[in-house]
């Protein structure tokens, strides 16, 4: 469902610097951006409005969503998970064959993951 996708493009964000969301505002469809750092977002307004052309085919994200999407990375940022995370990423992005006695095997998995869920089809 639409209401449950937010397409916004915030750079590449590190889960340390987790990217909170949009809390939402008194005005209708208005979110204030909050990170864990908030120099991040000095590229980007401190207030965005989400606005669409037809509210039955593209309807606005949930408001629900996106709080619970806020709660989520404040504890995963709180939690220090988001450091595992961004080492995950990090290894990744370094990393250019595959250990042979397996210890890249969680990133291996993890990679092949994103790629599921970015919607490509993975064959063996």
């Amino acid at each position: 469902m639409l209401q449950q996708c937010v397409g916004l493009n915030f750079a590449h964000l590190t889960t340390t610097n987790l990217l909170y969301g949009a809390v939402s505002q008194n005005v209708e469809n208005e979110y204030k951006l909050e990170a864990a750092k908030p120099f991040i977002l000095n590229d980007y307004p401190e207030y965005v409005t989400f606005k669409t052309p037809d509210p039955v085919q593209f309807p606005v994200p949930s408001a629900a969503y996106l709080a619970i999407h806020a709660a989520c990375a404040r504890v995963a940022h709180l939690s220090g998970a988001g450091a595992c995370i961004d080492k995950l990423y990090r290894d990744m992005d370094d990393s250019t064959t595959l250990d042979p006695n397996g210890a890249s095997a969680e990133m291996l998995e993890h990679a092949i993951f994103e790629l599921q869920a970015a919607g490509r089809p993975i064959t063996a």
